[in-house]
């Protein structure tokens, strides 16, 4: 497993790439930094994979899930899926939001 330095320097490049702007780190009152710019960069990747799901483009679709994988471990630090249930991400028929709530349940199970 990457650490934090190396896979917060991947979601800064992640991030950086998709909003086409380099994005500060901020500290939290933990002490810990955090990229910002994860939520809209994963709201921009959640509606490139939907079109993508609907024009049946899986290698766009993988790329994707690469990026909004990366995500998780911010997402999780700062209480995004407390916050929004990973139930309620797979509900619906949003295929990027139900691709992160899976996504999420398997990062979780595999933190335990």
């Amino acid at each position: 497993m990457a650490d934090s330095t190396d896979s917060g320097s991947k979601l800064a490049s992640l991030n950086s790439t998709t909003l086409g702007v380099e994005m500060p780190q901020i500290t939290l009152p933990d002490g810990s930094k955090v990229q910002t710019g994860t939520v809209g960069a994963l709201l921009i990747n959640i509606r490139a994979y939907n079109e993508a799901h609907q024009a049946g483009d899986k290698d766009k679709m993988a790329a994707l899930e690469e990026a909004m994988r990366a995500t998780l471990p911010l997402l999780h630090k700062v209480g995004m899926f407390d916050l929004f249930r990973p139930e309620e991400w797979i509900a619906g028929d949003n295929e990027g939001r139900k691709a992160v709530g899976k996504m999420y349940m398997e990062f979780k199970s595999s933190q335990q």
